[in-house]
């Protein structure tokens, strides 16, 4: 056997398949010359001997290149871009590739940018999606690039008042939802207990140009009849080509989750409701959504002219409080990417209250990996899924106080900790960022602290007596590293990550008077 086809066939079959857009461009003539088959009669849909025999053609060097960045990858959790304007060498890829996985453990909590926060916004509801802070309250919506001169800028500084942007100016808002890289807001808000939503174009006042329409339309309501269905609350999460709104209404003790494809539709059979319960939601990928209610469900919206088919029900070890769960996802590739984060392959946050602890402001972060929600063989639908059998080595939970900071992207987890308490609570907090990639935990060159052994959480004093569970035990390895800057507990607002930014939403005291705040969002360079 060739020594290019002994090397490749090392490889799985996975970092195969990944080879036919990653490896050095003559690797692709195969298919280059009918783009429509590229993907219907790949490198894979030939048979192994043909394959060993073509890439025996490569030089050693490209195969050693190639086989390594794709190595990296996998052991990243990443996905190299499918583009054709970046030619970027393998070798230079791979390098960069590796830099920017060890510069997150050299992290300077010392040396950051600031962006100012308009007066006007300074109380207003506050995000930070793919290097935009988007802000929002009853009058106005705003979007602030985090640093002007970044190429991830996809939309200048843009600021309007909601009034303009919807159909009835005098309305109660409820959500605001802004994605500055597909150029849309969406607005749910009331008039006269009704709710609307509207659709527009940052850039314009007329019907988004990919949007099927100016308005999306509930469904599932018919069981009601006439009654009218008050919606006391409603939040927005939106995917690519897709959005979800949970809204929830006391007057009918009920709780709905509505998704569109808002390119293609402005009504969707796809809904799931219930009696009232606190839950929360996130898309897993293009295809699949996670409610989280007393269990976590995980359901196929890939036919979107049905409802959610559930795919398989994961126990949780003890009875869930109000919950929240969020997995920001890299959807949007920019021109300058090289690489994403594979959507199978994430990490989900989730936190969670007991009854008992609420009172006794504790609260548990729990991180989730998400390969679990993909390898479903031999799963019944039917049958739920034991903690057991799916919890233990594919998380990791902490417990912390109530006024917990946490946030994630791809692989990455940064957590703001408490450090020195008094009897009002933290006095201090210092930044933990934690990596939970494979390779960052067997190959981190003696950077950050491995956390490969299992830890142990006590609930005794939470569960009640007939209960077996007692604590939880968890092992999902991780390595960490700990700024050495403490931040005041008054100054630390709030927190996000990205694929190479830290965010840190900072309030100064101006005067003695306490209402006399400013905010500033420092920015970090990973």
């Amino acid at each position: 056997m060739p020594l290019g086809a002994q090397i490749i066939s090392m490889t799985s079959h996975s970092y195969l398949s990944m080879a036919e857009t990653s490896c050095p461009s003559h690797l692709q003539v195969v298919t280059r010359g009918d783009r429509e088959l590229k993907f219907k009669a790949g490198l894979l849909s030939l048979a192994e001997e043909l394959q060993f025999y073509i890439l025996s053609f490569l030089p050693c060097q490209d195969i050693l290149r190639c086989t390594s960045y794709i190595v990296e990858l996998s052991g990243q959790q990443l996905l190299a871009v499918p583009d054709t304007d970046n030619y970027t060498p393998i070798s230079k890829r791979l390098q960069l590739l590796r830099d920017k996985a060890h510069t997150w453990f050299k992290f300077n909590s010392h040396s950051f940018e600031t962006v100012s926060i308009p007066k006007e916004l300074c109380y207003a509801n506050k995000i930070v999606t793919r290097g935009h802070l988007c802000l929002w309250d009853q009058d106005l919506a705003a979007i602030i690039p985090t640093l002007p001169k970044s190429p991830q800028n996809t939309v200048e500084r843009w600021q309007r008042t909601l009034s303009s942007v919807i159909s009835v100016p005098h309305s109660d808002k409820l959500d605001v939802f802004m994605d500055p890289a597909q150029n849309l807001i969406v607005v749910a808000y009331v008039v006269d207990e009704t709710l609307h939503i509207d659709l527009r174009a940052l850039d314009g006042d007329g019907v988004h140009p990919q949007a099927a329409g100016s308005r999306l339309f509930l469904s599932g309501l018919e069981e009601y009849g006439e009654h009218h269905v008050d919606t006391e609350s409603a939040n927005f999460k939106g995917l690519g080509r897709h959005i979800a709104l949970r809204r929830i209404s006391l007057s009918f003790d009920m709780w709905q989750l509505q998704i569109w494809d808002w390119q293609h539709s402005t009504t969707s059979n796809c809904f799931l409701s219930g009696d009232l319960d606190p839950i929360d939601f996130c898309f897993l990928g293009n295809n699949r959504t996670l409610v989280v209610r007393d269990a976590l469900k995980l359901y196929s919206i890939e036919d979107m002219s049905l409802m959610p088919q559930l795919l398989a029900c994961f126990l949780m070890p003890i009875p869930l409080l109000p919950t929240q769960c969020f997995l920001p996802t890299e959807l949007q590739m920019q021109a300058q990417q090289t690489y994403i984060s594979n959507p199978e392959h994430q990490l989900l946050c989730m936190t969670t209250f007991l009854d008992e602890t609420f009172s006794e402001n504790e609260s548990f972060v729990s991180i989730i990996s998400t390969r679990i929600f993909f390898d479903l063989d031999g799963m019944a639908v039917a049958m739920p899924i034991p903690w057991n059998r799916w919890g233990p080595s594919n998380t990791r939970i902490f417990k912390h106080n109530w006024e917990w900071k946490v946030h994630l992207s791809g692989n990455r987890v940064l957590q703001a900790f408490p450090v020195g308490t008094s009897d009002l609570g933290p006095i201090h907090y210092k930044l933990h960022i934690m990596d939970f990639s494979p390779l960052a935990v067997t190959n981190r060159r003696g950077l950050g602290r491995v956390v490969k052994e299992p830890s142990t959480i006590d609930i005794g004093d939470f569960t009640d007596s007939s209960q077996e569970t007692q604590s939880l035990t968890t092992s999902l390895p991780y390595v960490e590293v700990v700024s050495d800057r403490e931040f005041k507990v008054e100054e630390l607002e709030d927190i996000w990550i990205d694929k190479d930014r830290i965010y840190l939403l900072l309030v100064n005291r101006e005067s003695n008077h306490p209402l006399e705040l400013s905010r500033k969002l420092g920015v970090f360079v990973v």
